[in-house]
């Protein structure tokens, strides 16, 4: 539905699901994660603005592995690990580490508890909230490791302080041919089929232009902030990943209460490709689009589950059904625009 809708935007004919065979030299891919280089050669790809969404020289570098240094001296680090964004990143990021073994996590573990007192683990190719843990125990976090299968700690783990009174940030830009858009926006968390809380969807403020459109809106210092830190790691990732494009880039900033009692901003993570707000992104975009005269849209998505949910009669339909992993689940989007008074 998304790429359909999209497609329809830009004034692409929709050819339906990609071949694995056929390039995109004069198309247009919206691929479900990240591409990493040796997939872009494949498809012929060579401007960001042929793609609704992004990719790396390796996949770990899509992931929120990289908002993090590793432990010094560690048993297992990727070889094309980017030490000098991690070294960056530092003031715009949450304390933390990243490891890829069990032996890194418990010396991440040990030093982040002696320094916050309470620390979340987070497997890096989760998202909205899957497969996290709090812990402010030693033995309890190397029981948990213990749990994990082999293959994902080889992926990576982000080890990092926990927050309490947590709220999150998203900011993100989007650009395809014609048109550039940025956002701010709030995520809200639901509940789902087996009553663990996860991302529930996004509410938007979306605005022409870059992410130095977004400050001239009024807006708490503590959004001014998350958009400051959002656009300096995204200029961060311009500069120290090899090989990295994106069209759609979108972080996650998180606000709430450290160990010493002092609010903490901080980037979690990182979205280069289609993902939960972007049922929003592409209305805002289609408003835009039929309406020169706009200069604001709200546009908000939503996800519920248990199968007891109905959408507006004005939304987006993304998803409803039976999904083969999550269970019953409905995922729609709606927007409305604004002008200048």
């Amino acid at each position: 539905m998304l790429s359909r809708r999209l497609a329809s935007t830009l004034g692409y004919p929709f050819g339906g699901n990609l071949d694995s065979s056929t390039t995109v030299r004069n198309g247009y891919l919206v691929p479900r994660r990240p591409l990493v280089r040796a997939e872009v050669e494949t498809l012929g790809l060579t401007d960001e603005l042929a793609i609704f969404g992004g990719w790396t020289l390796e996949a770990f570098m899509a992931t929120k592995a990289i908002m993090h240094p590793l432990v010094a001296d560690p048993l297992v680090a990727p070889s094309d690990w980017p030490y000098a964004l991690c070294a960056a990143a530092r003031s715009i990021t949450l304390l933390g580490h990243t490891v890829f073994a069990r032996e890194d996590a418990l010396v991440a573990a040990r030093a982040l508890l002696g320094q916050c007192g309470q620390i979340r683990l987070k497997p890096v190719y989760e998202d909205g909230g899957r497969g996290q843990g709090v812990f402010d125990d030693l033995y309890d976090l190397q029981e948990e490791l213990e749990r994990l299968d082999d293959m994902t700690v080889s992926l990576g783990l982000v080890i990092e302080e926990n927050l309490k009174n947590v709220e999150t940030l998203s900011v993100g830009q989007v650009r395809v041919p014609g048109a550039t858009v940025s956002y701010l926006g709030t995520q809200s968390t639901t509940h789902d089929n087996n009553g663990r809380t996860v991302y529930g969807g996004s509410d938007l403020c979306v605005v022409r232009g870059g992410f130095d459109r977004l400050p001239a809106r009024p807006m708490p210092p503590v959004s001014r902030h998350a958009i400051k830190k959002a656009a300096e790691f995204d200029g961060l990732a311009d500069k120290h990943l090899p090989n990295f494009a994106a069209s759609r880039r979108n972080y996650d900033v998180a606000f709430g209460v450290g160990w010493d009692n002092v609010l903490r901003v901080g980037v979690l993570e990182q979205s280069w490709r289609i993902g939960g707000a972007s049922g929003a992104e592409i209305l805002a975009l289609e408003a835009f689009a039929h309406d020169p005269r706009l200069t604001t849209v709200h546009a908000r998505t939503v996800e519920r589950y248990g199968g007891k949910a109905d959408a507006p009669p004005d939304a987006m339909i993304i998803y409803k059904g039976d999904d083969s992993v999550v269970g019953s689940l409905l995922k729609y989007a709606v927007a409305e625009g604004h002008f200048e008074d």
